[in-house]
C-alpha cells in the first residue's frame, strides 16, 4: 500500500520541500501540500487538511515547526482517526528519505525521524 505523504506547513514551505524532493527524485504521486496562509484560522486549516486526506486508512503527516498551527491542527486530525503519524522538523532528508523507502505507516516515521535528525549537520569549510 502506498502511504500518503502530507507536508504541512506555514506559507509556501511545503510547497518549496515537495519542489525540491521531486527534482532530487522524480514526480511523486503520493506528496500532499497544505500550506497556511497568514490569515487562515486554526479551524479553516484543519478542515482542508483532513479533506486532502480524505479517506486514506494511513498518512503520514510531516509538518514543519513541533507547536505550530499545522502540527496542532495535525494532531487533532490524528486524535480522531487512526493510522495517522506526525513528525515534526521538516526537511529535505527527512522527506526524501521517506519517498524512497516502503514500510507501514510507523516504520515511515521512524525513517523520516532519523533522516531529519542525521541531515542537520555542521559542514567543515574547504581550505583555499
Amino acid at each position: 500500500m502506498i502511504i500518503p505523504v502530507l507536508l504541512a506547513g506555514h506559507g509556501a514551505l511545503p510547497s518549496g520541500a515537495a519542489d525540491a524532493a521531486e527534482f532530487v527524485v522524480g514526480p511523486q504521486s503520493r506528496l500532499l501540500v497544505c500550506e497556511l496562509g497568514p490569515a487562515e484560522s486554526p479551524d479553516s486549516y484543519g478542515e482542508r487538511l483532513a479533506d486532502l486526506v480524505g479517506d486514506a486508512p494511513e498518512v503520514l503527516v510531516l509538518a514543519d515547526l513541533p507547536g505550530g498551527t499545522p502540527a496542532n491542527a495535525a494532531k487533532l486530525f490524528a486524535a480522531r482517526r487512526t493510522g495517522v503519524r506526525i513528525v515534526t522538523g521538516l526537511n529535505l532528508p527527512m522527506l526524501l528519505e521517506v519517498l524512497v523507502r516502503d514500510g507501514d505507516v510507523d516504520e515511515l516515521a521512524a525513517f523520516a525521524q532519523t533522516a531529519g535528525k542525521g541531515g542537520v549537520l555542521t559542514e567543515p569549510v574547504l581550505s583555499r
